[in-house]
């Protein structure tokens, strides 16, 4: 009895063995499967500005190295070094797609008195490219370009693809500023405007306001605080 008990323990013992060889073995195959997958597509998403190229190579992943060689977090430092880069998130599976998903900074204007492009974050990047941005094409006081930044985060992208030069320009009267916030905007389609930041999302509705002006160019003013008041002087009445 006691020999037949020995035999099925030793049995039992052959056959965790095995299995916890066949499970080892299993595991150890899945693990170098996964080491070596060969990297067979990259998705690229969320970009505007930059190009698939341009990611591709900041990566230094143009030979497709495998998959899991390359380390999400070195492949993300790398990307965000780009200027135009906000933030990164990677993304792999196990049908050897790397998905690199971008969220890119948005350029709102060119700041002629320091040579930078700057960004709706603040960011400044030291640049000749104007990428068709308006152009502020003088000094701004530090709190007013803060305020300008801020106004600007809510703009119709289409309305802001329209203004060609913002100037600072207080508004004075015999050497007082009465107004310390007001922008004098040269727009692409010949019109000029004048706003302040308090009426600052006034500019919004520049597309409807100026579907109404017919083939009449001049002055917009949107600077008032009367509520909605808009004013409009063609040009041939301005003095």
């Amino acid at each position: 009895m006691k020999q037949k008990e020995n035999k099925t323990k030793r049995k039992l013992k052959l056959r965790n063995f095995f299995l916890f060889c066949f499970v080892f073995f299993l595991l150890l195959s899945i693990g170098l499967w996964i080491y070596f997958l060969p990297m067979k597509s990259i998705l690229i998403t969320g970009t505007k500005y930059l190009s698939d190229h341009e990611i591709i190579m900041a990566s230094d992943i143009k030979n497709y190295p495998k998959l899991f060689h390359v380390r999400s977090k070195n492949l993300k430092s790398k990307i965000q070094d780009l200027d135009f880069v906000q933030n990164v998130k990677i993304h792999k599976n196990l049908f050897g797609r790397l998905w690199i998903e971008v969220t890119e900074e948005v350029p709102v204007f060119y700041y002629r008195t320091r040579n930078v492009l700057t960004f709706l974050s603040g960011k400044e990047i030291v640049t000749s490219e104007l990428l068709g941005l308006p152009i502020v094409v003088n000094y701004v006081p530090d709190s007013i370009y803060t305020r300008l930044l801020k106004e600007m985060k809510d703009m119709d992208e289409n309305v802001l693809g329209l203004i060609s030069e913002i100037e600072y320009q207080p508004w004075k009267s015999d050497d007082v500023i009465i107004d310390d916030t007001r922008f004098f905007l040269r727009m692409n389609d010949g019109n000029e405007v004048y706003v302040n930041l308090i009426n600052w999302e006034k500019m919004n509705n520049y597309m409807t306001i100026y579907s109404t002006l017919g083939s009449s160019k001049g002055v917009l003013q949107l600077d008032s605080s009367l509520g909605n008041g808009i004013t409009f002087t063609p040009f041939e009445g301005v003095s």
